[in-house]
């Protein structure tokens, strides 16, 4: 019953989504680089996407505009989004709430196209939380108009879903 709430849930939120990313319109050549960009990101491993709305499970979705992203570069995670939600457990401090990775080791397991799903590729992996040896299960869904919708699961806590774009990966700063 769980998992069927979960499912539900999850599908109604993504009908909001896609309901609002109606008013997005690109030209022809703006579709055809973002077409490239995330094909070119997905065949080489290297996805950067900047997150746009927070959906938690049983809170209002929340629109952001602090620069979170997901960054999958060589095999390496980084991310630092935040989490709102109800955990089953107390966190050491306010950062270790968060869906928190900095160059963990993952294996990313892509099918494109898969069956029974819209989106154009799916991307799967698990980590580990670094302050609580929590494990989050995360589900990447790519479609190629460039936007990307994000599900973090966790034995832990309820489930949060983040939706957000691709986008070229920003250049390394300059050290001083």
């Amino acid at each position: 019953m769980k998992s069927f709430k979960t499912t539900f849930l999850a599908l109604i939120a993504t009908a909001f989504v896609f309901a609002g990313c109606g008013a997005f319109s690109q030209t022809p050549q703006e579709k055809e680089e973002t077409s490239n960009l995330v094909t070119n990101a997905i065949e080489n491993g290297d996805i950067y996407i900047v997150i746009d709305r927070i959906q938690p499970r049983s809170f209002p979705q929340k629109e952001t505009l602090d620069g979170y992203s997901i960054s999958i570069k060589d095999g390496l995670l980084k991310c630092y989004l935040p989490y709102i939600g109800r955990a089953d457990f107390s966190f050491p401090n306010e950062d270790a709430i968060a869906v928190d990775a900095d160059n963990v080791p993952i294996n990313v397991k892509t099918t494109l196209n898969p069956p029974r799903r819209k989106c154009d590729a799916l991307l799967e992996f698990n980590f580990e939380n670094r302050y609580n040896y929590e494990i989050f299960y995360v589900t990447i869904e790519v479609y190629y108009n460039g936007i990307a919708y994000v599900k973090v699961d966790s034995q832990y806590r309820d489930f949060i879903n983040y939706t957000g774009h691709f986008e070229q990966r920003p250049a390394p700063k300059e050290k001083k």
